[in-house]
């Protein structure tokens, strides 16, 4: 049953990092994009974005330390 758990944390974890990573690659190209924008309403709704993209990849990281302590706890 231990197994399974930390087979399920570990598999959770991965996924959780990737979409951290793609977060990142995503919000670093809105950044350029937001310094390319010459209209002040696509510069807005670009700024809109990368907040957006900045809030979920908050919560990915905090999803992805807390599934790491949760791994860390079940192993030792």
């Amino acid at each position: 049953m231990q197994k399974e758990t930390i087979n399920k944390l570990e598999k959770e974890f991965h996924e959780t990092n990737g979409a951290v990573n793609i977060l990142d690659i995503i919000r670093e190209e809105m950044e350029l994009w937001l310094e390319e924008a010459q209209d002040e309403s696509k510069h807005e709704a670009l700024e809109n974005v990368l907040n957006h993209i900045g809030a979920l990849e908050t919560e990915y990281q905090t999803r992805r330390e807390n599934l790491q302590s949760s791994l860390l706890k079940i192993e030792k």
